[in-house]
């Protein structure tokens, strides 16, 4: 005579829960170790990671222009600029996220967000701006 065991549904539950729990943390860790592994770089190497400092220079600037540009808890709607439009949509949703803005499709958005691409005055000065425009 064999006795099994049977599992209970919520330990089952319990275990899927736990591993992508485990999973998330693993993903939210590696991006944390490159955006350290990019700070060092940039700490250590400006003069010769222009690309890295350009990137880093752009980014900043897009965020004190949104911090000065939309007030915060507005819905806004992304168009990011062709060039890295996938990068700049990413960036321009965690702005949203971090000054408590929703981003949103359709009709009922307070301003339109994007990114323009405008010709650097410096090696590595920005060469983007962020365009706002208050949908009335």
């Amino acid at each position: 005579m064999t006795i099994t065991k049977r599992r209970d549904p919520g330990t089952v539950v319990r275990v899927v829960v736990a591993l992508v729990g485990v999973g998330c943390l693993l993903l939210a860790a590696q991006g944390a170790v490159q955006a350290t592994m990019r700070g060092v770089a940039l700490a250590n190497d400006r003069e010769y990671d222009l690309t890295a400092r350009r990137h880093q220079v752009d980014y900043e600037k897009l965020w004190r222009e949104f911090v000065a540009q939309v007030p915060p808890g507005s819905r806004i709607a992304l168009t990011p600029s062709q060039p890295n439009k996938a990068l700049w949509h990413q960036r321009l949703s965690e702005f949203a996220a971090l000054n408590r803005c929703v981003v949103v499709r359709g009709s009922k958005r307070d301003y339109v967000v994007s990114v323009v691409l405008v010709e650097r005055q410096r090696p590595a000065g920005p060469g983007v701006r962020l365009v706002v425009r208050k949908v009335a």
